[in-house]
């Protein structure tokens, strides 16, 4: 089955119906393995050593096939996954985790986001690109984040954008950079540095819930110079270290919110919290992840 995005009967949630499978053979991601990966980017060291690399996803939330519009009338609404899909390996080495790596080594990481979300900005029908990382290895057992794109802009990202624009128009400022002022001196306050802010948001979605912000007005990642994406390294390290002592066991999901294509204007930033049973891509960006179609499930059921 191709995968799809289907919207709710009656709320404005959507929901992507994949039903392919992790294989049990061997590491994909591992060094050696490269052959069985199709690869998109890398990072290499002065010897041609890849310290980090994107590739296509064999297990994609999207498919680069043409954009369709399968179905849609009252109470069903149904569009191909259209989009890109990739995972980033994040080290060569397979027993260590993101945060266990140092601040250079997430850099690179850092790097390969960016050089992706810039490229796959260009691609035809790009609404959406995120950013989804956690530890739970539900695919592989090497440490990976996924990059992917969307031709439509998920209720809960439009819900941020429409917030950023109706503040802008009422008080010509931008949301994200007063909500830098006032929690820079809160009691929510977690840690800053020269490009970047940590706290703990008024009110979490996520138990351990922490906003990284940068403190200048960037839209996007790929903004970033090279000191500011080390500064981010460092942050992003800070905290994981800091709740992988709070948490226990340390379950992590993070997500970036990006400028979405057809904006000109935003705050980027990334949540990071602690992992709930909810796939990563539904506590980010309130998109539901199906691993078997409802008429599979109906089959089931029937006892065909």
């Amino acid at each position: 089955m191709q995968n799809e995005l289907r919207k709710s009967y009656d709320i404005n949630e959507w929901s992507i119906l994949s039903e392919i499978e992790p294989s049990a053979v061997g590491c994909a991601l591992c060094p050696g393995s490269e052959e069985k990966t199709e690869e998109t980017f890398k990072i290499e060291d002065k010897k041609g050593k890849w310290l980090v690399r994107s590739i296509v996803d064999p297990y994609p939330l999207t498919h680069p096939t043409k954009f369709k519009v399968k179905e849609k009338e009252r109470i069903f609404n149904t569009i191909n996954a259209h989009g890109w899909s990739e995972v980033v390996v994040e080290t060569r080495d397979h027993t260590k985790e993101l945060h266990e790596l140092p601040s250079e080594e997430i850099k690179n990481v850092l790097k390969v986001y960016a050089a992706r979300v810039k490229e796959l900005r260009n691609r035809e029908n790009v609404e959406f690109i995120g950013i989804i990382k956690d530890n739970l290895h539900l695919e592989f057992e090497h440490a990976y984040s996924k990059i992917f794109t969307l031709p439509i802009l998920p209720e809960q990202i439009k819900e941020k954008i429409n917030a950023f624009n109706d503040y802008q128009f009422k008080t010509e400022k931008c949301i994200y950079c007063d909500i830098i002022k006032k929690e820079a001196k809160g009691p929510r306050h977690i840690l800053e540095n020269d490009s970047f802010i940590a706290f703990a948001p008024f009110s979490p979605s996520e138990n351990f819930e922490v906003w990284i912000i940068p403190k200048k007005h960037y839209t996007c990642i790929s903004e970033l110079n090279d000191f500011e994406i080390f500064t981010l390294a460092e942050t992003i390290k800070n905290i994981l270290t800091r709740l992988s002592v709070a948490i226990n066991p340390f379950k992590y999901g993070m997500v970036f919110y990006l400028r979405p294509n057809k904006e000109k204007d935003f705050h980027f930033h990334i949540k990071i919290f602690q992992k709930t049973l909810h796939p990563t891509i539904k506590e980010g960006y309130g998109i539901n992840l199906c691993k078997i179609s409802p008429e599979n499930i109906a089959k089931i059921l029937r006892g065909n």
